[in-house]
């Protein structure tokens, strides 16, 4: 491991001198350049207080309208590691006309930035999905998670049941497992150090030939985008410090999930193995498992419309469910 870092330091060294400082991650992109390049008009940022320091949420509020359908059922979606709203742009695209939908970018990730003093726990990311649920007048809703999104939403499922109403697990952490490599990289306390002001380009194109189970589907487009979200102001140390905490995830309480849950897996998962897939599935009673051969770790970023449409079916087990109708009542005829 150590002559691999070493080799790795004397590339990125090189690397510097000949492919220029942008590629290589030495610079640091201020909120109001990416804002400017990867806001939209459905952008929204709130600040929200407490254990959020006041941080300025970044989410995107789509589908249903609020005000035109105050009943429209709600879907919350959260993102994994080193990742951002944006992987859910296929989802957003299928399910737009059947849910609102409110994807976050995680503090630490995305628009969203990190937190001041650079803590990270599960806690402190269930209250800024609670507080903002307040904030937005929203008692119960669907929500999905993939990979680190997928660890927070089991645990939020298990610490606020009456606020899910139905829980999707795309790829989720949950149980230990030996980390990839380019991870592993990440952890290792020199690379850890210098993460903060070196990021590749290609470390970026690498992690995504990871985890897609098809590298042909990567585009340049999606490459550019994750090394740029990365290089925003404070992005990179908080993945050091995310990394950290998902070492040592506490598995015990996944039996005490009692909602409704869909398992979505793509069967080429070089991160976290299709055995896991299983182990959810047999821990939370009554879970229903869907697997997507030659998919890797992010199936609803490679295979959006399949999954949606598989997560569809599952919603709307709830939406469509026959109302009980009271008998008529009949008015006695006195003669």
């Amino acid at each position: 491991m150590k002559v691999l870092i070493s080799t790795l330091i004397a590339i990125l060294l090189l690397g510097s001198m000949f492919l220029g400082r942008h590629y290589m991650g030495f610079v640091d992109l201020s909120p109001e350049v990416v804002n400017s390049r990867y806001a939209n008009e459905d952008s929204k940022f709130i600040k929200l207080g407490g254990l959020q320091q006041g941080i300025e949420l970044h989410y995107r509020d789509e589908g249903l309208s609020a005000a035109q359908n105050p009943e429209a059922p709600v879907l919350f979606l959260l993102h994994g590691i080193m990742a951002s709203l944006h992987t859910w742009d296929g989802w957003v695209e299928n399910l737009q006309n059947d849910f609102r939908i409110i994807r976050i970018d995680i503090p630490g990730f995305g628009l969203t930035g990190p937190y001041a003093d650079g803590i990270y726990s599960i806690e402190r990311t269930m209250d800024m999905l609670n507080q903002l649920s307040n904030e937005l007048n929203i008692d119960s809703f669907f929500l999905a998670g993939n990979s680190m999104g997928g660890y927070i939403s089991w645990n939020f499922a298990i610490n606020h049941p009456e606020k899910v109403k139905r829980l999707i697990l795309i790829d989720a952490a949950g149980y230990s497992f030996e980390m990839p490599m380019m991870l592993k990289l990440l952890n290792a306390p020199v690379l850890k150090d210098s993460m903060a002001f070196i990021t590749p380009k290609f470390v970026v194109t690498q992690t995504l030939s990871e985890v897609y189970g098809d590298g042909s589907k990567v585009t340049d487009e999606t490459i550019e985008r994750y090394h740029q979200l990365m290089l925003r102001e404070g992005n990179r140390e908080a993945v050091v410090s995310v990394l950290q905490t998902l070492t040592n995830i506490n598995t015990d309480g996944i039996k005490q999930v009692k909602v409704p849950t869909l398992i979505q897996w793509g069967e080429k998962d070089a991160w976290i193995p299709l055995t896991h897939a299983q182990q959810f599935a047999d821990e939370i009673e009554g879970a229903k498992l869907i697997t997507y051969p030659g998919v890797g770790h992010i199936p609803m970023e490679e295979i959006p419309d399949e999954t949606a449409q598989d997560a569809k079916k599952f919603l709307m087990l709830v939406i469509e469910e026959p109302k009980t109708i009271a008998p008529k009542q009949v008015t006695p005829v006195v003669l």
